[in-house]
């Protein structure tokens, strides 16, 4: 009969290893895949004035911070213009393959090595977004980010369903990076928030007053009815620290607490993206935070969603003939 000790490190083995969240990974890899892919393709006509070899920001300047800091960029190994459209069409290639899930993990790396050595040709471009995204990029290189709704999936399943300890190996691996991505948005909020109290404009409720008014972080016509009120302003700005201070103590707490810390996440890019025109920030943080709800919660939603079609589809199609019959 095993000891005490021995079946309760058994029973932590048997957690470890039992794969977890690998619908919000999957997710994960098509949100922020289609994410950098807009990244490629909004700037495609202007990839050489951006990034090329003779582009705006010099090559001897990305030379030297890859020298000196090892800011590695597969860009900066030739100035030639064949080399460089080579390497930006790679990129988009392999962006494009790891959203469809072909060899995701292999795809991951190379996407991965793709979206740095982009930063790192023109640090100035991106608006921030793109740091924690290539933090859970590595991450991602050792989860399971085709486990669904890829080309990867079938033979992947099969994996699973073998077993043996390889595979168990594998799961502890994924989870390990799961809990990796959970600690680096829980430690974005926190910092952020802390950030925050310090600074007398959020400390006084008038932060976001003066953000909504710099002409970049603008939406026209809507910008000027949040700002011109002062209840709104004032509760916006202390409502926001508050979630970020918050958000990695409800996301600890407990199952229901987490779900509020996530549901208040995906409002508060939400907001940034439609508010403050942040829409790649938004999309790269809402894509991690999509990997930290669990399958059971996603298989949840989508029951609930069947039952709702199912009830509103019916009542539109009587809705809809019964306007047929009047309309004749």
């Amino acid at each position: 009969m095993p000891s005490k000790p021995s079946a309760r490190w058994h029973r932590v083995v048997e957690l470890a290893s039992r794969e977890r969240c690998l619908i919000g990974a999957s997710l994960f890899r098509i949100v922020a895949g289609l994410t950098i892919l807009h990244l490629y393709l909004a700037n495609y006509y202007q990839r050489h004035y951006l990034y090329g070899p003779e582009g705006v920001w010099p090559f001897a300047r990305s030379l030297e911070e890859a020298r000196s800091a090892g800011a590695f960029s597969i860009y900066v190994l030739s100035r030639s213009p064949l080399y460089f459209e080579v390497v930006f069409h790679l990129g988009v290639l392999f962006a494009a393959l790891w959203v469809v899930g072909f060899r995701t993990r292999l795809m991951s790396l190379l996407t991965y090595v793709g979206l740095w050595s982009l930063h790192q040709r023109n640090p100035v471009l991106l608006d921030g977004g793109d740091n924690v995204v290539r933090l859970a990029l590595l991450y991602g290189i050792f989860a399971e980010l085709g486990a669904h709704f890829s080309l990867d999936a079938d033979r992947l399943r099969a994996q699973r369903e073998r077993g043996g300890e390889v595979q168990r190996l594998k799961a502890m691996v994924h989870n390990a990076a799961i809990l990796a991505c959970a600690v680096q948005v829980c430690l974005v909020y926190g910092v952020a928030g802390l950030y925050k109290v310090q600074g007398e404009l959020w400390q006084n409720g008038t932060a976001l007053y003066y953000i909504t008014r710099v002409g970049e972080f603008t939406w026209p016509g809507h910008s000027e009815g949040l700002y011109h009120s002062v209840a709104l302003v004032t509760a916006l700005t202390y409502a926001t620290v508050a979630f970020q201070l918050g958000f990695p103590f409800l996301f600890a707490l407990n199952r229901h607490t987490r779900r509020l810390a996530l549901a208040g996440a995906f409002l508060f890019h939400a907001g940034i993206a439609v508010m403050m025109g942040l829409g790649t920030f938004a999309a790269f943080m809402i894509s991690v935070e999509l990997a930290l709800v669990s399958d059971a919660e996603y298989r949840a939603i989508g029951a609930l969603s069947r039952r709702l079609l199912s009830f509103e589809v019916p009542s539109l199609r009587r809705l809809l003939s019964g306007r047929r019959v009047r309309a004749r």
